[in-house]
């Protein structure tokens, strides 16, 4: 009896994603330390007869709390997007799976193992190591 799972999806990539992610949030747009360089300067060039009220500085302050909140939790969506798909591959070992070569053909074999390197983290399957576990379309 064989179940069928389509389309696995796991992305192949472990280490250095969360860092990536971070990057991307911070090229975007303000990153947390460029708004509190800035909330510093506004607050040291102010006109000391009409400071910045405390209502506005608190509207401030909660925007980088905002930001920084934000930012950490994309950081860890992406840690534990990456965990989940360390475990789906893990779990593929043992089963047969059907996946796609660089080519667009497919193969079946039987998963023997996961290698992780810098890279990412790829799939042996009958011999063949390198398989990213991306290319999974079906387990068995």
């Amino acid at each position: 009896m064989s179940s069928g799972v389509d389309g696995v999806g796991a992305t192949g990539a472990t280490g250095g994603e969360a860092a990536k992610v971070k990057a991307q949030a911070e090229a975007n747009g303000l990153n947390k330390d460029q708004f509190l360089q800035l909330l510093v300067a506004q607050l040291k060039n102010q006109d000391p007869m009409s400071p910045v009220g405390s209502q506005e500085f608190m509207s401030q302050m909660a925007a980088f709390s905002t930001l920084e909140q934000v930012t950490n939790l994309a950081v860890a969506n992406e840690e534990q997007n990456q965990m989940l798909a360390v475990n789906q591959s893990l779990s593929l070992v043992g089963h047969d799976v059907t996946y796609l070569n660089e080519d667009e053909t497919t193969s079946e074999g039987k998963v023997e193992s996961v290698d992780f390197g810098e890279g990412g983290f790829s799939l042996t399957i009958n011999g063949e190591s390198g398989i990213p576990a991306g290319a999974v379309t079906k387990v068995s």
